[in-house]
């Protein structure tokens, strides 16, 4: 976890992954990263949609989970919309969001949000290696979010999150703050999103242990000025510490990905379409791929239902994951 005065092992080990859905770009001062630090799993993604698309959405309207994606997304809220996934994944993982967005007129959105990421049967160990127990991980936060459009074409936005982060019997929380800026014009949006500024965790063991969550910058870009068509692409810089092992001292290292996804709407009957999506990625040098699809559905003369779907193929042979996102929009 860090070096800290007072620090005493966590009996156990928490089973790390990083899903990461990227693409990277390597070179002498952006380098190759896979997760492992604190908040990592926060990275695999909140919704289906975003999945499929290799996590390249900050810069496009994500129905019911703008608040996860970039909050200055939701001053283009228009109905009340209601998020709910599920993640059936691999390796006794799993992970459960709900979104509740509104709009405030005339030009801001609010939303309360939920996130959770689970490992059962975790093996834990002694100092030896010897088996203890078998334990349980559970690691999130609540949020609540807000976005205006303040003027001509550009919006902004906030989250404030409580982190959560328990381990058998010990636990930590923490509270981190997220901005998003959206610039929109014709077939064009551009954005920008600071995650988990002023974020981390604060470790009840025998004395307090403070653990901080990296910041990541987003760099969002996508187009569609073609019928149908969404081009996305996604640029994240994320600061991880590390240590030089000479003189022991901290210093944070930048690290570069790069997402790419494609969206396509295959019209089927008027006003209904099926969303055909893919993305691209990278993971300690192996490229993968994802993708999914979505699909709407009438339950009631002012309510839509949406469907989405991401197939999670893995990286590192960990095993197949479905993904599942409803959405509920209240006209």
């Amino acid at each position: 976890m860090g070096k800290s005065d007072g620090h005493k092992p966590i009996k156990g080990r928490l089973l790390m992954f990083s899903l990461i859905i990227t693409l990277m770009f390597s070179s002498l001062i952006y380098g190759d990263y896979s997760g492992g630090h604190p908040g990592s799993n926060f990275l695999y993604g909140s919704n289906a949609r975003d999945v499929a698309l290799s996590g390249s959405t900050v810069s496009t309207y994500n129905r019911g989970y703008n608040a996860f994606i970039n909050p200055a997304l939701l001053s283009k809220t228009k109905n009340n919309e209601y998020g709910f996934s599920h993640f059936i994944m691999s390796l006794d993982r799993s992970i459960q969001s709900i979104s509740i967005s509104r709009q405030l007129p005339p030009a801001a959105g609010v939303s309360l949000s939920f996130f959770r990421s689970g490992t059962d049967n975790v093996y834990g160990t002694d100092s030896f290696g010897n088996p203890t127990s078998v334990l349980s991980n559970s690691e999130g936060y609540g949020m609540i979010s807000f976005g205006i459009n303040f003027i001509e074409n550009l919006s902004a936005g906030f989250n404030i999150k409580t982190y959560f982060n328990n381990l058998d019997e010990y636990s930590a929380n923490g509270i981190g703050f997220d901005l998003g800026l959206l610039y929109k014009k014709k077939y064009i949006n551009m954005a920008f999103k600071i995650n988990n500024l002023s974020s981390g965790y604060s470790w009840k063991i025998d004395s307090n242990y403070e653990e901080k969550i990296p910041v990541n910058y987003a760099l969002g870009f996508s187009y569609n000025k073609f019928k149908n068509l969404l081009l996305l692409s996604q640029i994240n810089i994320i600061q991880i510490p590390d240590i030089i092992p000479i003189f022991n001292k901290e210093y944070k290292k930048f690290y570069n990905r790069l997402h790419l996804g494609i969206e396509y709407r295959l019209d089927y009957n008027q006003n209904k379409s099926i969303a055909l999506r893919s993305g691209v990625k990278e993971l300690n040098n192996k490229l993968s791929y994802s993708l999914g699809f979505g699909m709407p559905f009438k339950i009631g003369k002012n309510r839509n239902l949406f469907l989405d779907y991401a197939l999670d193929l893995g990286v590192m042979s960990e095993g197949i994951g479905h993904l599942f996102t409803f959405t509920m929009e209240n006209k």
